[in-house]
């Protein structure tokens, strides 16, 4: 086989049950499911953009990688990027990426080419004709970033869509993207690997009276600003809130993710794996050394029906609302354990539970923390295990401080 290019399409707030829901017509990545690799047990590292794509592009956890937030944070020198480890063994790589994923924040590292496009900004898929052009001009074998917006909030649909801010909008800009990705797709070379997902999960008010709630929740927020006098009424009114970055829920953190191409057949994958095995896995598939300061492991032996040892997940919520109380987590397919910051620990039961949808759906109401301390506290020991590769902050200058201020600002961040 001739070396593999190697194509990372990542959508930006694209939850897992987008594309298992059978509701969003979704035939372009339903084709890739069904010839490629389905894991449907895949799980983001963050629930915001910088902090996911810096576990995404190093297969490191936080702690390691050292970005946890969204400004202020520089990716560590000590940790290797795909885009180097790519390089390294020949690869041109190339990144097309837009949000917060600014060369500032170290986490493009290594890329020979960048592009960064303001794609809030733009017309829906308004970059795509320019990326098809760059792309037909690249040297092979070539590893490519491509990362895009239109799924995140706020949900601004083609014409033909209509427009709407809860879940059918959001189920609105899932289908349009769906359909104008495959002029994309349908341009790679025939021996190019795929690799789909999403940087993490999406909440969104499920019908219009949440969405009222939602916007008067906002408004009393700003208007009236009770968390200092009135802390219990601010964490009520927060708690209407939709986006991610703020939590760890099932929604936020389970993301799809697909892997295709030549001599990738077939097959579903129930097994948990974690966008930090993502790395290690598209270097074993294309035949190059795997870094070796990741925290993730190949899963090419669950591509190919083998088996692997359980290993559970480590998740961070950073989010801009969160106000600097990061919300750490462990997950196993069973159990999840979130541990917020000055916060009492929680233990969720994610199988077998007595969740909204039914019996045997995760419960993410009920804590168990005490009726189960050998779990919480097999989940402790990981989450110990993994902080303890904490690294010191690369920081920013101030010039490069105000850019990325000025990129979230123009996002609806800060």
């Amino acid at each position: 086989m001739t070396t593999p290019n190697v194509f990372m399409l990542f959508v930006d707030s694209l939850r897992a049950d987008a594309i298992l829901d059978d509701r969003i017509p979704t035939p372009t990545f339903d084709s890739y499911a069904a010839r490629g690799v389905d894991f449907q047990e895949a799980v983001c590292t963050a629930t915001t953009t910088t902090p996911s794509f810096s576990s995404i592009l190093t297969g490191c956890y936080p702690p390691k990688h050292g970005v946890r937030g969204l400004q202020g944070y520089r990716l560590s020198p000590e940790v290797t990027t795909i885009a180097e480890a790519f390089g390294s063994a020949g690869y041109r790589t190339y990144a097309e990426v837009t949000g917060p994923l600014l060369p500032e924040t170290g986490v493009l590292r290594g890329f020979d080419e960048v592009h960064h496009r303001e794609g809030y900004r733009a017309p829906f898929f308004g970059w795509r004709d320019e990326v098809l052009r760059r792309m037909s001009e690249y040297s092979e074998p070539w590893l490519m970033l491509l990362h895009i917006w239109e799924v995140h909030r706020p949900f601004r649909p083609p014409p033909n869509y209509t427009k709407q801010w809860d879940r059918a909008g959001y189920e609105a800009v899932v289908a349009a993207s769906d359909e104008g990705l495959r002029p994309v797709l349908d341009a790679l070379p025939g021996n190019t690997i795929v690799a789909l997902s999403g940087d993490h999960g999406e909440e969104y008010p499920d019908g219009q009276i949440e969405v009222l709630l939602n916007r008067i929740s906002r408004k009393a927020r700003k208007v009236l600003k009770p968390k200092s006098w009135f802390p219990y009424l601010d964490r009520k009114l927060s708690a209407q809130a939709v986006g991610h970055g703020f939590a760890l829920h099932e929604h936020l953190v389970k993301v799809p993710l697909i892997l295709s191409g030549p001599g990738i057949g077939p097959s579903v994958v129930t097994d948990q794996v974690r966008h930090v095995d993502l790395l290690p896995t598209l270097a074993d598939l294309a035949g190059i050394p795997v870094p070796e300061s990741v925290d993730g492991r190949s899963v090419r032996p669950l591509m190919e029906g083998g088996v692997l040892p359980e290993e559970p997940a480590y998740m961070e919520a950073v989010g801009v609302k969160l106000e600097g109380k990061r919300i750490v987590g462990a997950r196993r397919p069973d159990w999840k354990l979130l541990v917020p910051g000055g916060g009492r620990p929680a233990l969720f039961r994610l199988n077998g539970g007595t969740g909204p949808g039914g019996a045997g759906l995760p419960d993410e109401k009920h804590n168990l923390y005490s009726r189960h301390p050998e779990v919480a506290r097999e989940l402790e020991k990981y989450i110990e295990e993994v902080a303890s590769s904490t690294v010191a902050s690369s920081g920013m200058s101030q010039e490069e401080e105000a850019t990325v201020e000025k990129h979230l600002k123009d996002l609806g961040y800060l």
